[in-house]
């Protein structure tokens, strides 16, 4: 599967939520709802990532505890991949737009570790 395909699904998914939230059925007027909650799916994707670094306790030096269960995090980081996706949608980033970030982005870290960042 291609991130293509996730935010073809999370964007039907988003309109969804956006229908039961709103009674809206125009496809127009649910992604700008979409757009509209962006604030909210930031603070969501926040929320996500700290369910998800809770699931892994990786920043519990105090406990004794070791982390949940492989699925439990798999689940949490499907979670954070949800609110991305989402996010990117709302957006309206592109799969070509996520990537070229990514690998823009990527050798620009390599440049950095390369100069003593």
């Amino acid at each position: 599967m291609e991130i293509k395909d996730l935010l073809k699904m999370q964007k039907s998914f988003d309109r969804y939520l956006a229908h039961i939230s709103t009674g809206l059925d125009n496809q127009e007027e649910l992604d700008l709802w979409n757009k509209v909650v962006l604030d909210k799916k930031l603070l969501a994707l926040s929320v996500e990532v700290s369910e998800l670094a809770n699931a892994t306790k990786c920043f519990k030096y105090w406990s004794e505890q070791g982390p949940e269960s492989t699925e439990r995090i798999h689940d949490e980081f499907a979670d954070v991949l949800h609110m991305l996706l989402s996010v990117a949608n709302s957006l309206k980033m592109t799969s070509e737009d996520i990537e070229h970030a990514y690998i823009k982005k990527h050798s620009k870290n390599y440049k950095r570790q390369a100069e003593g960042y």
